[in-house]
């Protein structure tokens, strides 16, 4: 049955991997160019890796890198296909004289997969919602474990991390949903290309003082600033952007009662009124009418559910 193409949103983010016995081995990634780079070579078989259950054994792969090139009135986009084959899996079987368990190899493997297109202007990525592959965040650590091999392979000292962008104003309803927030608790990274006028100041204090990755725990039991030039609305607002790792602690009194709450993990999700094979087919034409129609509607779509602040 034929199925529109559904999407998640996430933030993508340059952190380091160096030991820091050794700071200056290797490059950081700093340019767009890099970046491309790196998912250009991680589209390759040295990559694989297998995975091993009680149950079964698969095999995760990146392939099927394609560049775009610039697009129209917005940049460079370019895609990759992550895949899950099936390798081994413990199961019913049926024979000629019944029913027994065991373990079924396929040959050539049967795969799931699903396509990231990356948003170089804005640094966002959209994630295909794939109903087995996106029930947990497996593919995740996939994915980012494949592009850190690329990336040490390369002799990198960075490499590339997807942090979920919430639905919009999800974490600053919660900041604001307290009438006394006396703990705010977040892990921040340096943001790449988006800002605005809440987090520029943040943003400066954080590269003045060649800071990359913050941990932040604010308290106060009188209760934390919640003016929006202060530092807590300014953290929770790079945060909703996604430059951050994992979810946001909020404590203090909501609704006359102390509350601890903690943001969703959860990535803004949004469906496009194309087919399914309709999207895929566009990587195979790069430059046709088709991909081009593709490209715009994803990225429009970006905009739409993650608007531009003002900067």
């Amino acid at each position: 049955m034929a199925q529109d193409f559904q999407f998640e949103l996430y933030r993508l983010n340059i952190v380091d991997t160096s030991d820091p016995m050794f700071p200056e081995f290797g490059q950081r990634i700093v340019l767009d160019e890099q970046i491309i780079d790196v998912l250009q070579k991680a589209a390759s078989p040295v990559f694989d890796f297998t995975e091993e259950t009680k149950k079964a054994k698969y095999k995760w792969s990146v392939r099927q890198f394609t560049d775009y090139g610039q697009i129209p009135g917005r940049g460079q986009v370019a895609s990759v296909v992550l895949a899950k084959s099936t390798l081994k899996k413990d199961g019913m079987i049926v024979t000629d004289e019944g029913i027994i368990s065991g373990t079924s190899d396929a040959s050539p493997p049967l795969a799931s997969m699903m396509m990231l297109f990356f948003d170089m202007q804005r640094h966002l990525v959209a994630v295909e919602y794939h109903g087995e592959l996106s029930q947990n965040k497996k593919w995740k650590s996939a994915f980012s474990k494949i592009v850190l091999n690329t990336a040490n392979k390369m002799q990198m000292a960075s490499s590339l991390l997807l942090e979920e962008v919430p639905e919009k104003h999800e974490i600053i309803k919660l900041f604001r949903s307290f009438e006394r927030l006396t703990r705010l608790k977040v892990y921040l990274r340096l943001p790449n290309p988006e800002l605005s006028r809440y987090t520029k100041s943040l943003y400066e204090d954080l590269q003045k003082g060649g800071i990359r990755e913050y941990l932040q725990d604010m308290k106060n039991p009188g209760g934390l600033s919640k003016d929006e030039q202060a530092r807590p609305f300014a953290s929770v607002s790079l945060a909703e952007e996604g430059y951050k790792s994992g979810e946001v602690l909020f404590e203090g009194i909501k609704e006359g009662r102390f509350t601890k709450v903690r943001s969703s993990e959860e990535a803004a999700r949004s469906k496009l009124d194309m087919l399914k094979d309709f999207v895929r087919g566009a990587a195979a034409n790069a430059k046709s009418k088709e991909a081009k129609m593709v490209l715009e509607a994803i990225t429009v779509e970006i905009d739409r559910l993650h608007p531009k602040e003002d900067q």
